[in-house]
């Protein structure tokens, strides 16, 4: 058993993602690619020899006690039994409320983490399952770079990841709530049928194909981007300086383009950049990172 271990959580962006109207359990099905990318926050998780404690140090939007982080360790304990003392210190580079699944991924490097420090040697069905007590996206963070997920989150087929383009992020400066974002849905489009909906056959094969074919579309960006104009904005800001492909990511309010070149996509980053927009340079992972 070690003392500590440091992990980087990835960002993830849905290079698609197709919502179905509410289900008899409360939750919303979908439909997505999902995508990771090289924006992570970096957790140090630290044994602690107090029985029970649990310390969290970070930048949040709510308290420690209310974070996915702290939820993590509970279910850990949930499914291992074990109830030793933790530390945890985040670094938060993935804006919070920007749909990059930071507080999913934050979730599942402490879960990584634990196992690691502990020796539990959980397998990813079992990683998966503590995870999903905590919310829908967090078993993607157990597997490769890129997937196709379905159900509410919890579907998660691995499929082999490309890292032969370039991503900007471009956040506008404001988090939009995934709940918010969802009664907004359900109030705006009552009725889903008329939007598009690829299979999980037709998302691989697009996938494969050269970014500026990509049929994909995100159910939010419409309805979000009618409350927060600056969304739809940064998208046509992103196509206009070059990306061949750009959409809302989640359920707002970041916004990726896809450029064929990085020297295309760090001169679109720098004049975003220059006019008040934050916007990051990243890559597509193929991997998580290796824990240290």
């Amino acid at each position: 058993m070690g003392t500590s271990v440091r992990v980087e959580a990835p960002a993830k962006i849905n290079l698609h993602l197709r919502v179905y109207g509410r289900r008899p359990d409360g939750y919303h099905g979908i439909r997505s690619l999902f995508q990771a990318v090289s924006l992570s926050d970096e957790l140090t998780i630290r044994s602690l020899k107090s029985p029970e404690a649990v310390e969290i140090d970070g930048e949040f939007d709510c308290p420690p006690q209310a974070t996915t982080v702290h939820a993590a360790v509970l279910a850990f304990r949930r499914i291992t039994g074990i109830r030793s003392g933790v530390s945890i210190s985040i670094e938060k580079r993935i804006p919070a409320g920007a749909g990059l699944g930071g507080g999913s991924s934050d979730a599942a490097s402490v879960l990584r983490g634990l196992d690691f420090l502990h020796g539990t040697g959980l397998g990813i069905e079992e990683l998966s399952q503590a995870g999903a007590m905590v919310g829908s996206d967090v078993p993607f963070f157990f597997r490769e770079g890129a997937a196709l997920v379905s159900g509410r989150g919890e579907r998660v087929r691995e499929i082999c990841p490309r890292q032969d383009f370039f991503l900007a992020l471009a956040f506008p400066g404001f988090p939009v709530s995934t709940a918010r974002a969802y009664a907004l849905l359900d109030s705006a489009r009552p009725d889903d049928s008329s939007e598009r909906d690829l299979s999980m056959q037709e998302i691989e094969t697009a996938y494969r194909s050269p970014a500026r074919t990509w049929p994909f579309a995100n159910s939010f960006e419409e309805w979000v981007g009618v409350g927060h104009p600056r969304i739809l904005s940064i998208r046509e800001s992103l196509l206009s300086l070059g990306a061949v492909f750009a959409a809302m990511s989640g359920s707002g309010s970041t916004v990726f383009g896809v450029f064929d070149d990085g020297p295309s996509r760090d001169r679109a980053c720098a004049t975003l950049n220059a006019a008040g927009i934050h916007a990051s340079a990243v890559s597509p992972l193929a991997r998580l990172p290796e824990l240290h």
